[in-house]
């Protein structure tokens, strides 16, 4: 059986929404950095600095939702869970009135990718309406079962996001250190 790549399906929105929000608010963040050498009381620029650094790090947790259709695994990537589920699991794939993308598996559990959730955009564009029809001319093709484990849920990694996380606790941290 040949070996398919992997396949990942987004919304292009979010990559643009990812890279605007990251680069813009990276920039201010280095910003106020820089200008702690200048003389600039670091308490602020701390407080500046670790607000930008919390919008990346939530915006990249919710812009890096995604779907991704690999070999034996239908991962949905989620902002906090990812959920890994072999594909002879999938029981369907449908989107609901509202227009959200619902993967059911074969023990009735839902799972929702956040990527595409139904939004008055998605209602005329119809993003979830084709990522639902790839999913299931994916799910139809034949693939090779064996050694397929059971559905699992995991924290999903985002290292851009967690490293801006963890730089906006140390920001906090050298905050109140200033302030005292």
């Amino acid at each position: 059986m040949k070996t398919k790549r992997r396949q990942v399906l987004r919304r292009k929105s979010f990559i643009v929404l990812s890279a605007l929000f990251t680069t813009g608010f990276g920039i201010m963040a280095l910003g106020f950095g820089v200008s702690m050498t200048g003389g600039m009381p670091p308490q602020g620029a701390l407080a500046v600095m670790a607000a930008c650094l919390g919008v990346i790090a939530f915006c990249r947790r919710i812009t890096g939702s995604r779907i991704v259709l690999g070999q034996h695994v239908l991962s949905v990537v989620n902002p906090v869970f990812t959920y890994n589920v072999p594909y002879r699991y999938v029981a369907k794939v449908t989107s609901d009135p509202r227009g959200n993308l619902v993967v059911t598996t074969r023990d009735a559990v839902d799972i929702r990718p956040v990527g595409f959730a139904g939004s008055l955009i998605d209602h005329f564009v119809g993003s979830t309406d084709r990522a639902v029809a790839e999913l299931k001319a994916a799910l139809a093709e034949p693939r090779d079962l064996r050694g397929d484990s059971r559905p699992v849920r995991q924290w999903t990694r985002s290292w851009v996001a967690d490293g801006c996380a963890a730089g906006m606790l140390v920001c906090i941290v050298l905050a109140g250190f200033a302030s005292a």
